[in-house]
């Protein structure tokens, strides 16, 4: 009873009340898979040159050139995307189109190379809508190239992420993403190397993410959860399905918010729990996070609710992580659903090198 009432873990999706039925995430684009490069031999990139009339030549010829292709840009900055160790520009436009379409290029020398939202899409595509500049250019993914990240939004309220990287010959759509509720990078899982998050709608104040991660030719999709939409405090703990109110419990954990946790506990569960012995449960838990959430099954005033639960601990000093699956019966109580009693279920545990 106890672990079912600490419990944490990952896989298919619901996304609202009762009816559990998966909803397909909006899921990253599979594109041209790119040819896998060897991995470049690190060389001494020159630091560089900040003499002033150095920089305002630098500038004024990547103003050339964009005059030159019709493009009066957002914004541009100099990195070195294709790891020749001289930098390139790289900027964004909006293209005068009904709606607009913003757009991405790479100038290297008197090149000039688009960044398109998908395969020969000359003129049907988009990587926003808006007048915006969110790029990120890095090595997002370890895998030895450069990424251009290339943030944007459509006036139906859909967050746009799309990524390039050179292949040698162009700069190569890796993946593209869309997101009802929005596009971020985090490291989700403490590698080191930040996984793409897409959610979907909101629903109140909670919303569901699917995390991708970099397999090293794809992304591909490796967990989904439950998350706060907002990151105000104090939550509003939604009890108004069953499978909002498992949410809100484990959400509630992860927040150590230990008074509303146990409040979402039917009378019955807090006779068999007592406060003490669930703050006590969770004192060397660092992280909770409920998924894979499903209705089992529904009558008057009873439910079954089955999800899946991770939880990062500290054990021994080392940051250990617990893959569950759990099982709920929850009782509505008149105010709102409570969870009864539980079962739990290891079904994995490894150990995080890195803990973010």
């Amino acid at each position: 009873m106890l672990l079912a009432a600490c419990a944490p873990t990952p896989t298919p999706l619901p996304t609202s009340a009762p009816s559990a039925t998966p909803v397909l995430p909006p899921t990253a684009t599979p594109l041209p898979t790119p040819t896998p490069l060897p991995t470049p031999t690190p060389t001494a990139t020159p630091a560089p040159t900040l003499e002033a009339a150095a920089v305002s030549a630098a500038i004024a010829s990547a103003q050339t050139r964009a005059a030159a292709a019709g493009v009066e840009p957002l914004c541009m900055r100099q990195h070195d995307t294709d790891l020749d160790g001289t930098g390139e520009w790289v900027g964004v436009y909006l293209y005068p189109a009904d709606p607009p379409e913003l757009r991405g290029f790479v100038i290297d020398g008197t090149a000039w190379h688009d960044l398109l939202p998908a395969e020969g899409d000359e003129d049907g595509g988009t990587l926003g809508e808006y007048s915006t500049c969110e790029l990120e250019v890095n090595d997002v993914n370890a895998d030895g190239r450069v990424e251009i990240a290339i943030f944007g939004h459509k006036g139906t309220g859909e967050t746009l992420l799309h990524l390039f990287a050179w292949d040698g010959a162009r700069y190569a759509l890796l993946a593209a993403f869309e997101g009802p509720g929005g596009v971020r990078m985090e490291n989700a899982d403490g590698d080191l190397t930040d996984e793409v998050l897409v959610r979907l709608r909101p629903e109140g104040g909670l919303v569901w993410e699917i995390v991708y991660t970099w397999d090293g030719t794809n992304y591909a999709w490796t967990w989904d959860r439950f998350a706060w939409y907002y990151l105000d405090r104090p939550h509003a703990y939604q009890d108004d399905t069953p499978v909002h109110a498992l949410a809100s419990y484990y959400l509630a954990l992860d927040d150590r918010d230990l008074p509303g946790a146990y409040g979402l506990l039917s009378p019955t569960a807090q006779a068999g729990l007592s406060y003490t012995d669930l703050a006590w449960n969770l004192n060397t838990t660092w992280v909770v996070e409920v998924g894979a959430v499903s209705l089992v099954s529904q009558s008057e005033g009873a439910a079954t609710v089955a999800a899946q639960v991770q939880t990062v601990d500290n054990v021994g000093g080392r940051a250990m992580r617990y893959h569950f699956a759990v099982e709920w019966q929850l009782v509505d109580a008149g105010n709102g659903w409570r969870l009864e009693r539980g079962v739990v279920d290891m079904l994995d545990q490894w150990e995080m090198p890195y803990f973010p």
